[in-house]
């Protein structure tokens, strides 16, 4: 195996402090070296919870709306509802609160797997834990069959400022072999941050991406390689398709 992983660099790009548990993988893998350049800044608020905790049901959509919930107010909370989780890397972050997760995704997460698993009643109270921003399709389809839908944001995404010798010191040997990517903005947000010489090398890497989404994304963006779709996603998945990318580009 250590043939195969010589000189393969991945672009890690998920938030700071979610990047330990994945580069701990990639570091038990030889070979396997890493850049991290985090294209998404997370900025925690505190919001009063109270109101949430009021509801028939509360939706954790990523990691981040746990870490956010908890610095709120400290997890598990006294609530009597129910509690659902967008995906099991987010299950897994209610769990090591001590929070029982009663409804998940029977495989794969986002909005859609979770709205499946979901078996709601006409005028249920939902609160779904977020960010600052996302997709609005959870909330308009809980909305269409009779639930009153609030959000609760415990977190802001901002973009991450680089000064022009930060980036030339990361890409000085040009960028690595291949990209990991976690969500639509963090895509988004690489495009903006990669300098305009590095561009058009950008876009002949390989990436790995948690969604069908942002795969089209990608392709939209002008990716010209292959793109890889961790299935499930996660950290697992991810690394699995980083080994098989890795193996494709060493031969």
């Amino acid at each position: 195996m250590a043939n195969v992983l010589d000189n393969i660099s991945v672009l890690v790009t998920r938030p700071i402090h979610l990047t330990s548990r994945f580069t701990q993988l990639l570091d038990e893998i030889a070979g396997i070296s890493y850049t991290c350049l985090p294209t998404i800044e997370i900025e925690f608020v505190h919001t009063d919870v109270d109101a949430a905790r009021q509801s028939d049901i509360i939706i954790f959509t990523s990691v981040n709306s746990v870490i956010g919930a908890d610095r709120c107010s400290a997890l598990p909370w006294d609530f009597t509802g129910k509690t659902a989780a967008i995906g099991a890397a987010t299950a897994s972050a209610l769990q090591s609160q001590g929070v029982s997760v009663d409804i998940e995704p029977a495989s794969g997460a986002g909005s859609e797997a979770l709205l499946e698993a979901l078996n709601v009643s006409r005028k249920s109270t939902i609160t779904i834990i977020r960010g600052d921003s996302g997709r609005e399709k959870l909330r308009d389809a809980l909305t269409q069959a009779g639930c009153t839908v609030d959000y609760l944001a415990v977190y802001q995404r901002t973009l991450p400022g680089y000064t022009t010798a930060e980036l030339s010191s990361l890409f000085d040997t040009g960028l690595p072999d291949i990209i990991s990517v976690t969500s639509d903005l963090g895509l988004i947000n690489l495009l903006k941050i990669i300098p305009p010489e590095l561009q058009s090398e950008l876009k002949t890497r390989p990436l790995v991406v948690n969604s069908d989404r942002c795969a089209e994304l990608a392709r939209s963006s002008g990716f010209a390689e292959e793109i890889a779709i961790a299935d499930p996603p996660g950290d697992i998945s991810q690394v699995t398709e980083i080994l098989r990318l890795a193996a494709t580009r060493s031969k």
